[in-house]
């Protein structure tokens, strides 16, 4: 499991959470590398922050293509059929 490095600043904090949550959580540390309560938290906390800017960016991307002109999205293919061909071209 990534994790911060050693020596990086940590903040405490509480927080309230249901006992079967709790109940699951304690059910992973039987994992070797799962370590304590605090650090699977931790974990959890950096893929959600980590799913939650991808979705964004999946929006902002959506978003970009939407708002393309009729011009722009032809273009927009053509790139990509040049692009398909060159690495069709690279690998063989």
């Amino acid at each position: 499991m990534p994790t911060a490095p050693a020596r990086a600043t940590k903040s405490k904090i509480t927080v309230t959470v249901s006992s079967d949550l709790v109940r699951q959580l304690d059910g992973l540390l039987n994992v070797p590398e799962a370590g304590s309560r605090s650090r699977l938290v931790e974990e959890a906390i950096r893929h959600w922050l980590r799913d939650h800017a991808q979705q964004a960016l999946d929006l902002q991307t959506e978003a970009y293509y939407r708002a393309l002109s009729k011009a722009e999205r032809k273009a927009d293919r053509q790139w990509a059929q040049i692009a398909a061909r060159s690495a069709k071209h690279h690998w063989e």
